[in-house]
């Protein structure tokens, strides 16, 4: 009836309002036939591919189906965003899942009409909108009926059906990495995690039953180690929760609209992004326009003032930053939306869950909050691990590492009297590093909030350091390797000469390394000082800042091939762009 009813159509929207009466009797008829016991309660009871089994083996597809209204919560979430991924692997990209579905790939597969029920159901804001429903916040037992639910069930059932006669490949999948040097704070006892859930008023009415759910989910978590999908669901479960609370507090202490914490599909809600960005200009764009394109460009940084950060303390921000926010940490709500995991650690789903309730007690009476001080502590003291300046600091500290190893090979060289000359300098690179080590520097102090705009320059500027680090590194593993084979007496005479070569160089290349971390941070100032952040406005900046790239992904592969005269060649060019740069102002001066 779908096909024949609403299948020609060119305006979805239209098809999508118009089809919602029939989902729902459609829903009710699933709904009797599953009561009835019509249809079978395992969907992969049939023989099915590889892919259909690794999809769903990892989610109990019959919770759909629970009486209990939590149950069925919580199954809608992973069920939802192991649909999503079933789709995106059908046109293998990550798009929109109303995009995916608009493929025509994906209506020649599953059809025209189960792709209309798909975008009624998850993809189009004037449908049922469970994907943002769920995946945005708004998720609480009542609205999620049992009727949708045995819908959804059976819309995947005939998926897999669709499917089992197709061989489609997975997409590959993002790893989750672990947090360097994450720590965590002392076992809280289950009576003190209940205590924070039942008194927290973060917490809305509604979802206080679904957070008991999940903590009495989470309560192996607490123990001992756990498998990596069930860290996945417990990780999913909360961060959904989690995301309420956020904008429960974002709406109330900004004194904002209480339709941006709201879930209709005619109103503006405050994303995870906009909440973690500088304070929001007043003037929010009408309901359905692009927050980020109509106003977050006008107003980028021009005050910094963040209402979460006010009542959250800054390691606690700092926190949720990196576990959600910047685009070099997890980014673990967008991955876990869109199923771009394999599964999850024990750590960073404990780290999830430890990192929840210490937001929730904070909004507990005070007796309850010294009951979990050393929670309370443990966050407040957190650092950012993937904020830009921190990546820039830790990376350029490796480079210092790697040119202290470099130094200490020198000098056990010389140690050992070989008879090797130092390569003279260059007088023109000579002249070069001089300038650069004048340069007066101080480090950069880098703002908390760095707008999406400068994120492509810091990216750079990074790339460029990790390029440094890894023909550093690969330096001096070739350096070792060529003293141990020449301590064995295993160089033929050209090769001795190539390593005597090599040694005369070194100090060279150890200068140049000093040099680079003033040029960093000679970059780092200048993004800093940017009136514009208008890429064409700033092309020579950025040309320099390819061109650097460009330099040392050559020399990663030039010192593989000992080829010591091209990496002087090289370091030249590269030291003398930004010598330029500097004199001609494209850099300040």
């Amino acid at each position: 009836g779908i096909n024949a009813e609403y299948g020609d159509s060119s305006n979805l929207d239209e098809r999508v309002v118009n089809c919602i009466p029939l989902c729902k009797r459609i829903a009710m008829q699933c709904h009797n036939a599953i009561e009835n016991k019509n249809i079978r309660s395992n969907p992969l009871a049939l023989n099915t591919t590889p892919f259909i089994k690794s999809i769903w083996r990892s989610t109990d597809l019959s919770q759909l189906l629970s009486v209990n209204a939590t149950e069925r919560a919580f199954a809608l979430v992973t069920v939802i965003s192991r649909l999503e991924w079933v789709i995106s692997c059908l046109v293998n990209r990550r798009l929109h899942l109303k995009d995916n579905l608009l493929s025509q790939c994906v209506v020649d597969i599953l059809g025209s009409g189960l792709v209309l029920v798909l975008q009624c159901l998850l993809g189009c804001v004037q449908g049922f909108n469970l994907k943002n429903l769920c995946w945005h916040g708004f998720l609480s037992p009542s609205n999620v009926p049992k009727e949708i639910c045995s819908l959804i069930y059976c819309t995947v059932c005939t998926v897999n059906s669709k499917l089992t006669q197709r061989n489609v490949k997975k997409r590959t999948s993002n790893q989750i990495q672990l947090i360097p040097n994450l720590s965590q704070p002392s076992e809280l006892s289950e009576s003190i995690c209940h205590l924070i859930i039942k008194h927290s008023s973060l917490i809305h009415s509604e979802q206080r039953q679904l957070w008991l759910s999940l903590l009495e989910l989470s309560t192996p978590l607490l123990y001992s180690q756990t498998t990596p999908s069930y860290n996945m669901k417990l990780s999913s479960l909360n961060i959904v929760l989690l995301q309420h609370c956020l904008r429960r507090l974002w709406v109330v202490a900004s004194e904002s609209d209480v339709s941006r914490c709201s879930a209709q599909n005619t109103e503006f809600y405050i994303t995870l992004d906009e909440m973690f960005s500088p304070e929001i200009p007043s003037d929010i764009p009408r309901p359905g326009a692009s927050y980020f394109s109509s106003v977050y460009t006008k107003h980028e940084l021009k005050r910094e003032k963040n209402v979460l950060l006010e009542n959250l303390g800054s390691g606690t921000f700092f926190a949720l930053l990196d576990l959600l926010i910047h685009g070099e940490g997890l980014r673990l709500r967008d991955k876990l939306s869109h199923c771009e995991c394999e599964g999850l650690s024990t750590e960073i789903s404990r780290h999830v869950l430890n990192l929840s309730l210490s937001i929730l007690a904070r909004f507990c009476e005070s007796g309850v909050q010294r009951s979990c001080s050393n929670l309370l502590s443990h966050y407040n003291h957190y650092q950012h691990r993937y904020h830009p300046h921190s990546l820039i600091l830790n990376s350029l500290a490796d480079i210092d590492r790697i040119a202290a190893d470099l130094t200490s090979f020198v000098e056990e060289v010389r140690s050992l009297d070989l008879e090797f000359k130092e390569v003279d300098s260059v007088e023109e690179l000579e002249s070069l590093l001089i300038s650069i080590s004048d340069l007066s520097i101080c480090e950069p102090s880098i703002k908390l909030f760095v707008g999406q705009s400068k994120t492509k320059y810091y990216s750079l500027i990074l790339q460029i350091l990790r390029e440094m680090i890894s023909y550093s590194t690969e330096l001096l593993v070739v350096c070792r390797n060529k003293r141990d084979l020449f301590s064995l007496r295993k160089l033929r005479s050209r090769q001795r000469q190539n390593f005597f070569s090599l040694l005369g160089s070194l100090p060279i290349f150890i200068r140049c390394l000093t040099c680079s971390r003033v040029l960093v941070y000679r970059a780092i100032l200048h993004v800093e000082s940017l009136a514009s952040l208008d890429f064409e406005e700033n092309k020579e900046f950025l040309k320099l800042l390819k061109s650097s790239l460009k330099c040392f992904e050559n020399l990663v592969t030039i010192v593989g091939q000992c080829k010591w005269t091209e990496i002087g060649k090289f370091l030249i060019g590269y030291l003398k762009s930004w010598n330029t740069a500097i004199c001609n102002g494209v850099l300040l001066p």
